[in-house]
């Protein structure tokens, strides 16, 4: 075990946090603007509370984060992706305007353009509002619940057959829940014990473990390598290409070459169990994990990647 927390503090951060284009955020201090809330008026009150009224308010702010488990999934039908040209000046002031009314929600972008998610019941307002102030925009997805409906098709027969047999379900084909990504790890530990173990360094606020697998033939002269993903919970593609790296790794190891050979290498597929659970249940477009916040407003949810130091 003490190997073990020596690896994890000494190791050399090899990220491969990929996301798809329309689901990066932009950079740090330029998010999506948060709006008064009604719902969440009495919140100031909470503040002004002694701390023994505030601890009386967590088990109901829990209660409340269990029943939006509950809840049926976030529905995304028609409303759409935009590619917003930001090269004219005034433009990101008014996207910043259209944020604070709760109409959109920015995304990646870079210095001439950015990705803005436009709501459904916003679409016809915020076009009036681009014409009106001659912005340039094309739409690159007109439907984003049919879009996310078709990013995750069911396995074929032969597949799930072949789950069977192979002694795991990954497949690479589809994007796999928490368990199947979970009991991959597990199987590579049977299957390749002399250089393969998995172990759980922690619990996530909803109690799942956060599983890392260690790839190492054992040298004591080896160097450490981190990998992480999931951090972000929509990111899908982020644990689908850490456990290809996994699997690249694990099957092939005779054959890599020693500079593959001799690095222990440690890889924890999803940082983010709780959100990236979420993202298949309730909401695709959920980021952040499903903690509870108590301060003046009462949210569900840190940006883990926001977080650090």
């Amino acid at each position: 075990m003490e190997s073990w927390l020596r690896a994890l503090v000494l190791v050399a951060a090899a990220a491969a946090v990929l996301g798809t284009p329309l689901v990066n955020d932009l950079e740090p201090g330029k998010d999506v603007e948060t709006t008064e809330d009604p719902v969440n008026a009495n919140t100031d009150e909470l503040a002004a509370k002694n701390v023994d009224e505030i601890k009386e308010e967590i088990p109901k702010i829990i209660q409340r984060a269990a029943a939006d488990d509950k809840d049926d999934k976030v529905d995304y039908t028609g409303a759409q992706v935009w590619k917003v040209s930001t090269e004219n000046s005034g433009v990101r002031l008014i996207l910043g305007r259209l944020r604070r009314r709760n109409l959109i929600a920015t995304w990646s972008g870079n210095h001439s353009y950015v990705d803005v998610l436009v709501k459904s019941n916003a679409v016809e307002n915020v076009t009036k509002v681009f014409q009106r102030e001659n912005i340039d925009f094309s739409v690159v997805i007109d439907d984003l619940q049919k879009r996310i409906n078709e990013e995750n098709p069911p396995l074929d027969q032969n597949e799930i057959e072949l789950q069977d047999r192979r002694g795991h379900r990954m497949t690479w084909k589809q994007y796999h829940r928490i368990e199947d990504i979970h009991g991959f790890l597990d199987y590579l530990a049977k299957t390749y014990p002399a250089i393969v173990s998995v172990k759980s360094i922690g619990k996530s606020y909803e109690g799942r473990d956060l599983k890392v697998l260690r790839i190492s033939n054992g040298q004591k002269t080896n160097k450490a390598v981190f990998i992480d993903g999931g951090i972000h919970a929509r990111e899908w593609i982020s644990p689908a290409t850490v456990t290809f790296l996994i699997n690249q790794i694990a099957e092939n190891f005779d054959e890599e070459s020693d500079e593959i050979k001799n690095i222990d290498w440690y890889f924890l597929p999803v940082v983010n169990p709780d959100g990236y659970e979420y993202t298949h249940k309730a909401d695709r477009l959920w980021r952040k994990n499903r903690k509870p916040t108590i301060g003046t407003r009462q949210c569900v949810g840190t940006d883990l990647n926001r977080n650090f130091g």
